[in-house]
């Protein structure tokens, strides 16, 4: 398949969601957006976070190195602080000395939870897999966060660099019959 047919095809699956993964190294703080992830529904077990990262990707080596993570869904509020932590790698710059963002102790693992986000995982490492340019990440579930803010709040990618919310859904079925 070409390029553009991949992109084309690909695109359909739009919006999709925007989530942040935290990390901490020693006292070093670290959150990489990603949008490349799955949340485990509550017939899983155990429950767990999936998340595809680059395998340059800074986030990547501490997970591996420390084998636990903060995944959280940031709200609509934090779009330019979520965009900025995108555009710049923790291997060059603090990059969280330039944003807004607030965070908490977990209760169980070293990364603390982002203030103000729609919901927060904490998750330790149960397996990852390489696959070439990127791996992907498995963590169990250990704890969850949620606030105030809805669904509607999280910020989703349109294509390019399109960002956006939801404004509504519509349920189109209750139940499995």
């Amino acid at each position: 398949m070409d390029e553009h047919t991949i992109k084309e095809k690909i695109g359909k699956i739009r919006p999709q969601v925007i989530g942040v993964v935290i990390t901490q190294r020693e006292n070093e703080i670290n959150l990489c957006p990603i949008n490349f992830q799955a949340v485990s529904t509550i017939y899983e077990k155990p429950p767990s976070v999936c998340i595809g990262l680059d395998n340059s990707n800074y986030t990547l080596e501490t997970i591996l190195e420390t084998k636990e993570f903060v995944y959280a869904y940031p709200s609509k509020n934090q779009l330019k602080d979520t965009i900025y932590c995108g555009t710049v790698s923790r291997h060059n710059v603090d990059k969280l000395n330039n944003t807004n963002f607030t965070f908490s102790p977990s209760k169980i693992i070293k990364p603390p939870i982002l203030n103000n986000a729609v919901l927060n995982f904490e998750c330790k490492l149960i397996h990852y897999i390489n696959l070439g340019q990127f791996t992907i990440v498995v963590g169990e579930i250990k704890e969850i966060y949620s606030s105030d803010k809805t669904t509607l709040d999280k910020i989703y990618s349109l294509g390019g660099q399109k960002y956006g919310i939801l404004k509504d859904f519509e349920i189109l079925q209750e139940g499995r019959k």
